[in-house]
């Protein structure tokens, strides 16, 4: 008789089945309905193409929850990094960023000349300057910089040449324009439309540093020029990049024909090749830099107040100064750019020229303790 009470009986065992074997079937069906769904391999590889750095993994989770919807999948991923990218761009905006890149566009020559803008980006170790989306970031916004922000916008008093900075919250909230030295820059697929500053976000969510914005200028041709302005532009130290570097430098010459006031300039070969030495010159020559007086005719000396083009000349030749130990392709500055400007015909002045370094005049905080670096660390995971 007790043996038959200890002894469990079949119909209880069937009737009350195990923790463990509820645990089991749980298991199984969330398998079952996760394994429904099987990320299609293409669609994987068209999200990887089209958002450039995402994961496969984070790839996979959104085309499991859309049920491989492409479009779905990808408005989840850009979802997904704008979520985390704002998150940790909050626990990482106090920490000190010195490194990065400085990126130069300058656009094509038309009537008026060109424009050019120099950008600074920085971000907080070296290892990071050298990643191929921040050197695409970098150059994206130089590139947005120079269509998008208002150079023609008048210049502050104070401010002299043809070439100043601009606000940033202006350039933060412009549309992103495609990286110019991408292949896939003039391809029709559709690009992912995001403001600089959602993209600084979504890039800090991928590499995980604090990422930001330091300055920007743009080289503005005033309304009453007169003649041609010709913007060069360089970078060094880029790590094989066409425009950006760890430093940068743009340089501004005005051209204007001795013929007539009238008669267009078109640069030749020499003139856009000496635009290019002189910066790459400026670059590799930092104790060296092109200055002047002030750059800005005044009303009653422009075509504005309908001044002779003789008085506009003297005026830029008064003020228009250049040191005499400037060197470069084997003779002093201005030697080379009076031989240049005599063979073609021109009148060239060096009206502004700007050389960025990438960290240039900021200042390492002091390092807090090894147990407080830690203790950060952790929390931004």
């Amino acid at each position: 008789m007790l043996r038959s009470l200890l002894r469990p009986s079949s119909i209880a065992l069937r009737a009350i089945p195990s923790s463990r074997h509820l645990i089991f079937r749980h298991a199984t069906t969330d398998a079952s309905t996760a394994a429904a769904v099987k990320p299609n391999i293409k669609l994987l590889a068209e999200i990887r193409k089209t958002i450039e750095g995402v994961s496969m993994m984070k790839a996979k989770e959104a085309l499991i929850k859309t049920n491989n919807d492409l479009d779905k999948a990808l408005e989840w991923v850009r979802e997904d990094e704008a979520a985390s990218g704002t998150k940790k761009a909050e626990k990482l905006k106090d920490r000190q960023a010195l490194e990065g890149l400085v990126g130069v566009v300058v656009g094509e020559v038309g009537e008026h000349g060109n424009r050019g803008a120099i950008v600074e980006v920085n971000c907080e170790t070296d290892f990071v300057s050298r990643n191929d989306l921040f050197k695409s970031l970098v150059s994206q916004i130089a590139s947005t910089a120079l269509f998008v922000v208002d150079g023609s916008a008048p210049a502050p008093a104070s401010q002299v040449g043809l070439a100043h900075e601009v606000p940033l919250a202006e350039l933060l909230q412009a549309p992103i324009l495609p990286d110019p030295a991408s292949a896939s820059a003039s391809d029709s697929a559709p690009q992912d439309f995001a403001t600089v500053q959602e993209s600084i976000t979504k890039l800090i969510a991928k590499l995980g540093e604090n990422i930001s914005l330091r300055r920007c200028a743009v080289v503005n041709i005033p309304e009453n020029q007169r003649g041609l302005v010709l913007t060069g532009g360089a970078t060094h130290g880029g790590d094989k990049h066409a425009y950006t570097g760890k430093m940068g430098a743009l340089s501004v010459l005005t051209l204007v024909s001795k013929k007539s006031g009238s008669t267009k300039v078109t640069p030749s070969t020499e003139v856009t090749t000496l635009s290019r030495q002189l910066t790459r010159h400026l670059i590799a020559s930092p104790s060296i830099t092109i200055h002047q007086e002030d750059c800005k005719i005044p009303l009653e000396v422009s075509n504005g107040g309908h001044a002779p083009p003789e008085e506009v000349d003297a005026w830029l030749d008064e003020r228009v100064l250049m040191r005499q130990q400037f060197v470069f392709g084997g003779g002093k500055v201005e030697q080379v750019i009076a031989k240049i400007a005599k063979d073609e015909g021109l009148r060239i002045k060096v009206v502004d020229a700007l050389r960025w370094e990438r960290g240039e005049g900021m200042v390492k905080a002091e390092a807090v303790d090894f147990a407080e670096e830690v203790r950060r660390q952790i929390e931004n995971k």
